[in-house]
């Protein structure tokens, strides 16, 4: 499925994208695409980047070795992460949602002084992170575009996923989905710069 036309005027806002899709379907592979032909400022911001932050600050602190942004590490120990984040979810449910977009507007240049007009995030996986992304976000004139991506063969890895991606289905329009066959790298990433030319990003 093609990208519908950017108008023009949309190509001057500052624009988050939010990838949705089951772990594995391609999302990070998208947004590769994506960053790589964006022509503006651009980043990858996920809404599990604090609750990674928050394990590596755990393992300082008791002087233990890892990293929860290395991805071997992450898989091997991702019990801890969904203990965490569950525990973060029960006490603010919009807690990770929060930390992104309140963050975005306020986003400072990166070492070469560039701006961060777009930001990228893969891991959206809840309706409530799109309404407070959408509500945040229209204050401060940022654009929000949404992506669902799936692979055939590619299913849920359990029970909650299968349930908040279907939820987001329900309840979201997206402005672009994708179907892909197995093993689609290529392509997958050919639509990645394909949607970053016509949005003009």
């Amino acid at each position: 499925m093609s990208p519908a036309p950017s108008d023009p005027e949309e190509g001057q806002r500052p624009t988050l994208i939010l990838i949705a899709g089951y772990a594995r379907a391609g999302k990070d592979t998208l947004a590769s695409g994506i960053l790589e032909w964006c022509k503006r400022g651009a980043a990858q911001v996920n809404f599990a980047d604090p609750l990674k932050e928050a394990g590596n600050a755990y393992l300082e602190y008791l002087h233990l070795p890892g990293d929860f942004f290395n991805e071997q590490f992450k898989v091997e120990n991702r019990d801890f992460l969904i203990a965490a984040g569950r525990l973060a979810r029960s006490i603010d449910k919009d807690v990770f949602a929060k930390n992104l977009v309140n963050y975005l507007p306020f986003i400072g240049p990166d070492e070469n002084g560039d701006e961060h007009d777009i930001v990228v995030c893969s891991d959206w996986r809840y309706t409530n992170e799109w309404i407070v992304a959408a509500d945040t976000l229209l204050e401060h004139n940022w654009l929000l575009r949404t992506i669902y991506v799936e692979t055939a063969g590619v299913g849920p890895a359990n029970d909650e996923e299968a349930y908040s991606i279907l939820d987001l289905r329900m309840n979201v329009t997206f402005d672009q989905e994708f179907y892909f066959k197995p093993n689609a790298r290529q392509e997958i990433m050919a639509e990645g710069r394909r949607l970053a030319q016509t949005w003009q990003l």
